[in-house]
């Protein structure tokens, strides 16, 4: 009940209190199921089931987003563990300003709202999966306030865009071990430039750069990951009855810094990330006006990290292979239906960090829905 007030009394506060009817509103519900194994008998799974309201009036905008989850663990022992619970609670508001300026401006203001589960038994971290494997590895966060500014221009057949956020993370308990958690805040850029060739053509390159303070536990420089970087693009083609894109992306993750005994932090000698390439094929059929037929195939690769295979923090390479198919179908003026199916499998060398583990294999699918109304 204490999180719900807090909604509502954003939301209050955001639009007065008379929400004119000319607002719009907008819900979606969903479910999904995730399920994996392993060459090493182990495997887990995932039924994630999320929500999202939004409420739009003029330039206002706000969101309201969460979720439930539960999610199991089999290791080779047979011993399962589980979870299920609320995840956090994301509140998001946005006031735009176009055509008023000589460039349009977006202005944000998100919130985290600690609905979710924290203070692990430390036996249920394993839960916290790799996001390869499952949709949601992190189960609940602190308080959280990101406020964001984001700047955009139409030159011709060019659009180009900017913007900033800065997290500020709250303090929680990350495990019945780790009391206090203090979360580095964290320094978000970003830019976008978009450039249509044609009516059917287009190409976009974008970029994200993250820069993170130091976590803190118990008061103590605890840990502070590296700067994260991401440049990528993508092409896009479009028919009247038909689109398809490919986007490629690249990320690179500067070394982090790790807590010593004698206190304080120390720069790791060499990058514990491996660099990571990303591409996406996707491809749209309109089967009519009311249904869509959709497709994509991706394809992950991480590089092994730059420490010798017998050092404690080696970390193998990864490689990925995801196929997806789904329909997309509007079922009234007001209500869009969408199903989806996708398969993958998985490789993972040894590695010795966190902990060692043998060369794997993976296999899994996730099969999902959702609705979506307007009014």
């Amino acid at each position: 009940m204490k999180t719900i007030t807090w909604v509502l009394l954003l939301v209050t506060l955001y639009f007065g209190t008379g929400i004119s009817t000319a607002a719009d509103f907008a819900g979606q519900i969903g479910a999904q199921y995730d399920w994996w194994d392993s060459n090493a008998n182990i495997k887990g799974g995932q039924v994630y089931a999320p929500f999202r309201f939004e409420i739009h009036h003029k330039q206002f905008s706000a969101t309201v987003l969460g979720g439930y989850a539960y999610t199991y663990y089999t290791p080779a022992s047979g011993s399962t563990r589980s979870l299920n619970h609320l995840l956090d609670t994301k509140v998001n508001f946005s006031y735009e300003i176009l055509d008023r300026l000589p460039v349009d401006v977006l202005i944000g203001l998100d919130f985290n709202l600690p609905t979710g589960k924290t203070g692990h038994h430390p036996a249920d971290l394993v839960l916290a999966m790799d996001p390869e494997l499952v949709s949601i590895n992190r189960f609940g966060e602190g308080y959280n306030i990101n406020p964001t500014f984001t700047v955009a221009k139409e030159l011709g057949k060019w659009v180009a865009g900017v913007g900033i956020g800065y997290v500020w993370r709250g303090k929680y308990d990350f495990s019945a071990d780790i009391r206090g958690y203090e979360p580095g805040n964290i320094l978000n850029l970003s830019a976008e430039v978009w450039y249509d060739f044609s009516p059917h053509w287009n190409f976009r390159l974008f970029s994200n750069y993250a820069y993170y303070e130091k976590d803190r536990v118990a008061q103590a420089d605890f840990y502070q990951e590296g700067t994260f970087l991401l440049f990528g693009w993508g092409l896009g083609y479009r028919q009247t009855k038909w689109d398809a894109g490919l986007t490629l992306r690249s990320i690179l993750r500067d070394k982090s810094k790790f807590q010593i005994s004698g206190g304080g932090l120390s720069t790791e000698d060499k990058n514990i990330h491996g660099d990571e390439w990303l591409g996406d094929l996707s491809f749209r059929y309109f089967l009519g006006e009311k249904t869509t037929l959709k497709s994509f195939l991706q394809g992950l690769w991480i590089r092994e990290n730059g420490y010798p295979k017998e050092s404690s923090r080696f970390i193998g390479p990864k490689e990925k292979i995801t196929l997806g198919v789904g329909m997309a179908r509007t079922l009234s003026a007001f209500l869009q239906g969408e199903l989806w199916l996708k398969g993958f499998v998985m490789h993972q060398g040894e590695s010795r960090f966190p902990e060692f583990q043998n060369d794997r294999h993976y296999h899994g699918f996730s099969v999902g829905g959702q609705l979506t109304g307007k009014f």
